[in-house]
């Protein structure tokens, strides 16, 4: 998930640690750069409560993408 700013990205990092969901904070790859320097990554099981704790948090990804091979889709 993409968020637009690093503001951002660490705002939906603690939203989710707060909602006990797994995920990791990346740099973001080269592909997703011009979106944002940080990325949050999440399994696609746990997508759901990802986005669901995110919009109960105030905080919605700009953008979100699936890793394909060597390149991202928007989901």
């Amino acid at each position: 998930m993409a968020f637009g700013s690093t503001h951002k990205a660490l705002k939906a990092e603690e939203v989710l640690r707060d909602a006990s969901v797994a995920f990791r904070l990346l740099p973001a790859p080269k592909a997703l750069e011009p979106y944002c320097d940080l990325v949050i990554s999440v399994m696609e099981k746990d997508l759901g409560a990802a986005k669901e704790a995110l919009a109960g948090g105030g905080v919605n990804p700009k953008s979100t993408y699936r890793k394909e091979g060597e390149g991202y889709v928007k989901v």
